[in-house]
């Protein structure tokens, strides 16, 4: 288990998204940085509000894929914190 596993995350406020060509531009209106994610980030992107902590997200990005439950965890877990440092979520 994570450190963030059974934390609550919530996307920040002012973030823009658009999907190009299976890659997703999250727009921080605030701040102006772009960052692009892929089809998976994405994603997990879009079902962060259903789903708001990592075990969750991992839970369902593993029914969806079918990709070992550890390894989807590592990735959620490394992806998670990749969008806190990015400004893009908050720990409620």
């Amino acid at each position: 288990m994570t450190i963030l596993a059974d934390q609550t995350l919530l996307r920040r406020e002012n973030i823009e998204t658009a999907e190009l060509d299976g890659e997703w531009l999250l727009l921080n209106i605030d701040t102006h940085a772009i960052t692009k994610v892929n089809e998976l980030g994405g994603y997990i992107w879009s079902i962060l509000p259903e789903f708001p902590t990592v075990a969750e997200l991992a839970e369902k990005v593993h029914t969806e894929y079918g990709v070992e439950m550890e390894v989807v965890l590592d990735d959620v877990q490394a992806f998670v914190e990749m969008l806190i440092e990015a400004g893009l979520l908050i720990n409620a």
